[in-house]
């Protein structure tokens, strides 16, 4: 069978593993992240459309033996899929993922989770830490609207959360996912499986095909309360000056303090697990993986 785009990536980069968005995994560290071209979904806003629509961006070949190479001469202790939908490019990915676990390097997924629920299964058991795209709460929305299926990536997220680390992204777009109902379907669905599953409210901007206003700080706001009633870490992105600090749920202090991408994990210790995270202030565990 022929695999034309195998191995052909958009770019590669070290980036902060902040930026995935991952908070409560290696925290402060960097990731060397590999991104793909292509997309299983068709979102008329897609903030990455240039390469998630379209293949002339692919601008090298790289092997998964030399990504994984790449990675290491990085001096990250993770290689990321990212960028574009990675799933698409799913005999790479698991030929890349086996490798970069045999040579001590964690895997992270970046993923609209629009995979059922065999190859899922495969892909995250060598998954060490994903953050998956919920894009919105209406199951005829992400057929008509997106090409996707909920019930698809409600399983994803549902299998994700008993195989690897999680954290699930919502791009806030104004008259899809901005309603407060559907908000708290969403943090509800999350604190089912665990209270401490981290949701991102990104804010959305126009792009491709969609014009509509940019959503508003304040909404955001709004919604990330809401979700919080259900969820202990809520974090918002896009939103220049918002705090995505990650307070004790205990004594509440601040744990780790975030500025950007700058980031400040005097707020912890390690916990009595290995590689587990205590609040430093009060010794309460934290579900934070060093």
């Amino acid at each position: 069978m022929a695999l034309p785009f195998y191995g052909l990536l958009s770019a590669t980069a070290l980036d902060p593993i902040e930026k995935k968005p991952l908070h409560h995994f290696l925290p402060g560290s960097a990731v060397y992240s590999a991104g793909f071209v292509g997309c299983n979904m068709r979102c008329p806003f897609c903030q990455n459309w240039e390469i998630s629509q379209r293949t002339e961006e692919a601008r090298e070949r790289v092997s998964p033996r030399e990504l994984v190479e790449a990675a290491l001469a990085s001096g990250s202790p993770s290689l990321a899929y990212t960028y574009s939908e990675p799933s698409v490019h799913f005999e790479y990915l698991i030929d890349a993922m086996r490798l970069a676990r045999q040579a001590g390097l964690y895997n992270v997924l970046v993923t609209n989770g629009c995979l059922l629920e065999k190859p899922a299964r495969e892909l995250l058991t060598l998954t060490d830490a994903a953050n998956v795209d919920l894009k919105c709460w209406s199951k005829e929305a992400y057929r008509s609207r997106l090409g996707g299926d909920l019930e698809t990536v409600l399983a994803f997220i549902r299998l994700a959360a008993g195989l690897c680390h999680l954290e699930v992204t919502t791009l806030v777009v104004p008259g899809l996912s901005d309603a407060a109902a559907d908000m708290e379907g969403i943090a509800k669905l999350l604190a089912s499986l665990s209270p401490d599953i981290p949701l991102h409210l990104s804010a959305y901007h126009p792009a491709w095909k969609e014009d509509a206003a940019p959503s508003s700080r304040g909404d955001i706001e709004n919604l990330a309360a809401l979700a919080g009633k259900s969820l202990r870490y809520v974090y918002i992105g896009n939103v220049a000056g918002s705090r995505a600090d990650t307070i004790c749920p205990r004594c509440g202090a601040a744990a780790i303090r975030r500025r950007g991408y700058a980031t400040d994990a005097g707020g912890i210790v390690p916990g009595r697990a290995p590689r587990s995270a205590a609040c430093s202030s009060c010794g309460a565990p934290l579900p934070i993986r060093l």
